[in-house]
C-alpha cells in the first residue's frame, strides 16, 4: 500500500492544467438623495406669475463605475407643472411637463455631488395650496 500511494503521488506532481478566468463588470449607477423638498407650496402670487422658483435645492450624490458617465432621469409624478428648468448641472436644462433624461458625460468612474434647483412653470387650473413634490429622480449608467 505504501508503494502504491507514493506512485500515485508522484504521478499527481506531473499533472498540470491551464485555464483562464475572465470577468466582465457591468456598468452600474446609484443615486443617494441627501435633501429633497417635502412638498411644493404654491401661493396666489406664484399662480399670477405662472411659475415657482423652488428655493430649497435638491441635494444628491450620483455614483457610477461607468467610464462614460450617467443619465439622470427626471420624472414628473404630480400634475402641477407644464414645464421645468433644472439648474445646477453644466448648464440649465429645460424639460417638458413629463420630465426627461439629462446625460452627463465624464472620463472615469466617480461620484459627483449635485445641488439642483428647479423652476416649475405651473399647469393651468391650479389653486393655491400645498402639493406633493412633483418630480422623482433616478439614474442609470452610460454604456
Amino acid at each position: 500500500m505504501i508503494v502504491a500511494a507514493s506512485v500515485t503521488a508522484a504521478g499527481a506532481k506531473d499533472a498540470r492544467s491551464d485555464f483562464s478566468v475572465s470577468v466582465v463588470v457591468r456598468p452600474a449607477a446609484n443615486i443617494e438623495l441627501r435633501s429633497v423638498p417635502s412638498g411644493l407650496d404654491i401661493s396666489a402670487a406664484d399662480l399670477r406669475r405662472g411659475y415657482i422658483e423652488v428655493l430649497q435645492p435638491t441635494q444628491l450624490t450620483v455614483r457610477s463605475n461607468s467610464p462614460n458617465g450617467y443619465a439622470l432621469e427626471v420624472l414628473t409624478v404630480a400634475p402641477v407643472l407644464s414645464s421645468m428648468i433644472v439648474e445646477g448641472l453644466n448648464s440649465d436644462v429645460a424639460l417638458g411637463w413629463e420630465g426627461g433624461t439629462i446625460v452627463q458625460r465624464w472620463q472615469k468612474p466617480q461620484a459627483v455631488n449635485l445641488s439642483l434647483k428647479f423652476r416649475f412653470e405651473l399647469a393651468p387650473g391650479l389653486s393655491a395650496g400645498n402639493y406633493p413634490w412633483p418630480v422623482r429622480l433616478a439614474v442609470r449608467p452610460l454604456e
